[in-house]
């Protein structure tokens, strides 16, 4: 396992902690070693709950480290994005309840990672979440669009995936992206809260239930960015004009500039 991605058991919790400063952004390693991470806690005998967090303060995840998806070339990306499909599939397919606090900051994949827990609880001055996708020239994947459709609220949906709305935690509240919003020094005892609600409760029931609620999404999923074309929507805008082109820019501060 990477040593960005720890997990620790503690009573009936579990907790995934990400800790690869100064950003948490993302690569195939610590990709993969998420999935594990989560996969460990969901198997541990006394886990009834599974917390994933942040171990950098005022900062949640960042996404996708931008010059280390523009030293591959278009295979290698794809890689990169088939690493994505797995966490997203991985993560969405366990069995016990799931929080995420997001802390800070939780940008494109970072916002991904958040979306596949089943509660999400954000720090009030510093939490944040952004589908930033379409910023730097690719699409939100079909696969997270509809999962995106059975959680947020609908007059929000366009905003989010067309512009990459960036909100910040009582915008997300409002949307239905964040499950509670509190001081960050508050922010602790209201998930402390949520554990101990889930963990009064059957865990052959919650998972009973999570499974059905879950299941008609978990196909797509399965597919989301998967397969020699790592869906075929989308690997065309992994070249130099889409991908290249928005990540070219956010690494040279500059806007990017977007052909017919």
């Amino acid at each position: 396992m990477s040593q960005a991605v720890t997990v620790t058991h503690e009573a009936n919790v579990s907790t995934i902690t990400f800790n690869a400063p100064p950003l948490n952004l993302m690569n195939i390693e610590n990709l993969d070693a998420l999935v594990d991470a989560h996969r460990e806690a969901d198997a541990h005998p006394d886990t009834r709950v599974m917390v994933t967090r942040s171990g950098i303060d005022n900062m949640f995840c960042n996404g996708l480290d931008p010059s280390y998806v523009l030293e591959h070339d278009s295979e290698g990306r794809l890689d990169i994005f088939r690493a994505i499909g797995r966490l997203v599939h991985g993560i969405f397919a366990l069995n016990k309840p799931h929080i995420t606090v997001v802390n800070g900051p939780a940008m494109a994949g970072g916002a991904v990672l958040a979306l596949l827990s089943d509660y999400r609880y954000f720090a009030e001055e510093k939490g944040r979440i952004c589908y930033a996708e379409v910023k730097v020239g690719i699409p939100v994947p079909s696969g997270i669009i509809d999962l995106l459709t059975t959680i947020c609220y609908r007059p929000y949906l366009r905003d989010i995936v067309m512009l990459g709305k960036n909100m910040d935690a009582k915008a997300a509240l409002q949307a239905g992206l964040a499950d509670g919003v509190a001081p960050a020094d508050s922010l602790e005892a209201i998930v402390a809260k949520q554990v101990d609600r889930l963990s009064r409760l059957s865990p052959s029931v919650l998972r009973t239930v999570k499974a059905h609620m879950r299941a008609p999404l978990l196909p797509a999923l399965k597919n989301t960015l998967q397969g020699d074309s790592s869906s075929h929507e989308f690997a065309q805008y992994v070249e130099a004009p889409y991908l290249g082109e928005g990540l070219g820019a956010l690494v040279e501060r500059r806007s990017p500039v977007f052909k017919l």
